[in-house]
């Protein structure tokens, strides 16, 4: 707003003249500035006029019997440094004037110049009037930055509280997903010890994350065969966890099928197909399931887009992939109607299976070199011998190893099993052993009982 649209200012006088007086405001009149004003003679009444009357605007006589300009400017800067002083004089010399504008005078009007009064005026009360808009403006920012920190602070404290709550979820998720795991591995015969049984198991389960989408099982096919199921749902996190979730309960509800990969791939497809085509979203996931039976000394699997588990074997400690022409299909969740056909291989004592998801190979060190399913085989090949957990265990160190320090980008999941007895009615006998079973040449205690993760 303009100084002269300004109404009622006030205007502290220090005159002691009472011709000079009228002549000064008779000009701020003619120039349209509209006030209230008190004038006052002494410093006692100029400072007590300070505090009662709240002047807008002083004009202050340089020359008083009493007290001068100077003095009055000083006491203003001091008790109202935001109002404007303009120091009106009949003749002061040249330095005293540009002392007076040092020392903070807004302005300096020589008496027989009045006409320079009114403009004066207007640019002092245009300047206050900046001034309160800045300080106006800058009081409004530091409001808005205080509250707008309060919000952040705020929001902080509640993504904290929502991330603390996440993090108790994913706990309890990660907990509730470990238990889907097998606690303890079947042992053949049904109800033998762990260090008798004819099949030994080792596992090592290894989440990038709070929860996985890797998912195995070993269960019990017959009294004779035992099965491995092993799954790795597409990407990461807790949507990937949750399809594991229901790759768990069709295994549970296609138990009746354990006995035949293939056909328990099949159903499996089906049935994930129909599920996840209600959520219009593309998710898939690899499946393979291999079923050892020591009766007959025969190894049956099938594939759904999964790594190829790999056959240690004990004559040659030759380290190979089990598979055959046409042995993989699809990933699971794909496509209708797909058929997974079963395959089988023979198996002897002392063969080692190791079945695991792609995340054990797929790592880059530094250098962005690959570790490999061949650099795999070869860490295999060089460790045969070892019982089957340090085994598995050295493998994994060795691949932690390459990776010089950086994290594995994807879960890691590894079961293994050691064949340590067959059935002597399989025909494969050389020689007998506890409970009618054939015994490893190299003695039944070579491998390590199963269960690290």
């Amino acid at each position: 707003m303009n100084a002269l649209e300004k109404t009622e200012i006030r205007i502290l006088a220090l005159e002691d003249s009472d011709i000079d007086s009228e002549l000064i405001m008779h000009e701020l009149r003619q120039g349209g500035i509209e006030f209230t004003a008190t004038r006052v003679e002494t410093g006692a009444d100029f400072e007590r006029a300070i505090f009662e009357f709240k002047p807008e605007l002083i004009l202050a006589d340089y020359r008083l019997p009493t007290f001068d300009g100077g003095q009055a400017l000083a006491m203003a800067k001091e008790r109202c440094p935001d109002v404007p002083v303009i120091v009106i004089s009949g003749a002061v010399g040249e330095e005293t004037a540009v002392e007076l504008l040092k020392n903070g005078a807004t302005d300096f009007v020589l008496k027989d110049r009045l006409g320079r009064l009114v403009p004066a005026v207007d640019r002092a009360l245009w300047e206050v009037e900046l001034r309160n808009a800045r300080r106006k403006a800058e009081a409004d920012l530091r409001t808005l930055n205080e509250q707008l920190e309060q919000r952040v602070a705020d929001r902080t404290r509640e993504l904290r509280e929502k991330n603390a709550l996440m993090e108790e979820d994913l706990q309890m998720a990660r907990e509730l997903q470990m238990t889907f795991l097998p606690n303890q591995f079947p042992t053949l015969p049904r109800g033998a010890a762990q260090a008798a049984s004819a099949v030994k198991f080792s596992s090592i389960f290894h989440p990038t994350s709070s929860v996985s989408g890797d998912y195995y099982n070993v269960v019990r096919v017959s009294d004779t065969a035992v099965g491995i199921f092993m799954c790795d749902v597409m990407g990461h996190g807790v949507r990937a966890a949750l399809v594991t979730a229901i790759m768990r309960t069709l295994e549970e509800q296609l138990s009746d099928l354990a006995g035949d990969p293939g056909a328990l791939l099949t159903k499996m497809n089906h049935s994930l197909r129909g599920i996840l085509g209600q959520l219009g979203a593309t998710l898939f996931t690899t499946a393979c399931y291999v079923v050892v039976d020591v009766s007959t000394a025969r190894l049956t699997f099938a594939n759904a887009g999964h790594p190829s588990p790999l056959l240690l074997r004990a004559a040659t400690d030759e380290v190979a992939p089990i598979t055959t022409p046409n042995a993989s299909g699809p990933a699971l969740g794909l496509f209708d109607d797909v058929q997974y056909h079963t395959q089988e291989l023979p198996v002897e004592v002392g063969d080692s299976l190791l079945v695991f998801t792609d995340g054990l190979y797929k790592v880059e060190n530094p250098c962005a070199d690959a570790f490999s399913v061949e650099s795999l085989r070869e860490a295999i090949q060089q460790r045969a011998g070892l019982p089957l957990a340090k085994l598995m265990q050295d493998v994994f160190s060795e691949i932690e190893t390459f990776a010089e320090g950086e994290e594995f980008p994807d879960d890691v999941c590894l079961v293994g099993m050691e064949i340590a007895r067959l059935d002597i009615h399989a025909g494969k006998a050389s020689g007998t052993g506890e409970n009618g079973f054939q015994t490893a040449a190299k003695g039944s205690s070579r491998m390590a009982l199963a269960g690290n993760r």
